[in-house]
Parts: structure tokens; C-alpha cells; sequence
């Protein structure tokens, strides 16, 4: 191996939308890497190896919503500090209590005096998204018996985003829907 081959480039951070499509590349390769061994196999039960691999995708495509989730979260606080440094305001970002894209939407509405407007659906499927990302965060895929976590359930599995099979889950179209999704955001939040 060349020391070519380990050259990586990175995207600037107000750029960091552009990882979404890498993100969503390795996704479908991996995918498609995970289906071809369930058909390669001479097994013939396959419900262990199926259960593996399953188990396995929905790892993999988890971690790429949350990943991506992050990405967003990255995106909005670049955006943020790039106008508050163009303006020459004082108030950082980070001044305010809140955190990750709920401070880049209030700062960018008190402070930078942008309009947004939360209420449409794309800003509330965004904060649905939240919930979604930081259960898996701190909990996990899967849900405990507390009245919080039942109905949590009842919400995400109202949700077009996600599959319950209990655990969250995603396919590679909810995914590409969840991108889609951000994009709207994104352009909004850049007006």
C-alpha cells in the first residue's frame, strides 16, 4: 500500500452536509455486502445466519443515523458561528443554555434575527428525529417498561422514520427519507 492510498480529505465543517451522501454510499454498499452472504450460503436453515446479519444491518444503519444526526447538529453550529463572526457579535453560541440544533434554531432566531419557523413540519419531523436519536443514545434501540418509554413506542411506531421490530429500526428507504428530510432543513436554515 502507497501512502496514497491512506489519503483521506476532510469537508469543512459548514460544508459537513456533504458526508450525508458518503454516510448514506457506505450504507447502501454494506447493505448489499449483507444480503449477497445470506444468498451465498449453503446452509440450509438460514434463520440464524439471517437473524446475524439482520442484527448486524441494524447496527450499521443506527450508527449512520445517529452519525448523521450528528453531521446535522454540525452543520447548524458552523453555519451559526460563521454569521455570528461576519456580524461581530459577542454572544457566542455557546452562551446560550440549550444545546445542538435546538441552540443553533434559537440562536439563529434571537441573536442573528433569522426567521424560522418551527412549526412547520419539516422543523417538527427534525425535533421527532431528536427524540428518535437520543433514545438510541441513552437507551439503546429497545424500550423498558415505564409509562415514558410505552409511549415513546406509540409514538415511533406511528412514524414513517422508523420500524419497531420491538427496537428501533430503519431500512436503507427510511434512511434516504431521513436524508431527505435534513436537506429540507438545511436549505431552510440557510435562507
Amino acid at each position: 500500500m502507497t501512502e496514497n492510498d491512506n489519503l483521506t480529505y476532510d469537508v469543512p465543517r459548514f460544508l459537513s452536509f456533504i458526508e450525508l451522501a458518503y454516510l448514506f454510499e457506505a450504507a447502501k454498499l454494506a447493505d448489499t455486502e449483507l444480503a449477497k452472504k445470506i444468498t451465498d450460503t449453503d446452509l440450509v436453515d438460514k434463520r440464524d445466519l439471517i437473524g446475524n446479519i439482520n442484527a448486524t444491518r441494524q447496527s450499521l444503519l443506527r450508527s449512520v443515523f445517529i452519525s448523521s444526526y450528528a453531521v446535522l447538529e454540525q452543520h447548524f453550529d458552523e453555519i451559526t458561528h460563521m454569521e455570528r463572526e461576519r456580524q461581530k457579535i459577542m454572544l457566542a453560541p455557546s452562551d446560550l443554555k440549550d444545546h445542538g440544533i435546538t441552540r443553533s434554531l434559537k440562536y439563529s432566531k434571537k441573536v442573528l434575527g433569522k426567521e424560522l419557523n418551527e412549526n412547520t413540519s419539516h422543523w417538527k419531523e427534525l425535533k421527532f428525529l431528536q427524540e428518535v436519536r437520543n433514545h438510541l443514545v441513552h437507551y439503546g434501540s429497545g424500550f423498558d417498561d415505564s409509562i415514558e418509554h410505552e409511549k415513546r413506542y406509540v409514538k415511533f411506531k406511528n412514524s414513517d422514520y422508523v420500524t419497531l421490530r420491538p427496537s428501533i429500526c430503519f431500512s436503507l428507504e427510511q434512511i434516504a427519507k431521513i436524508f431527505e428530510l435534513y436537506q429540507i432543513c438545511i436549505d431552510d436554515f440557510n435562507k
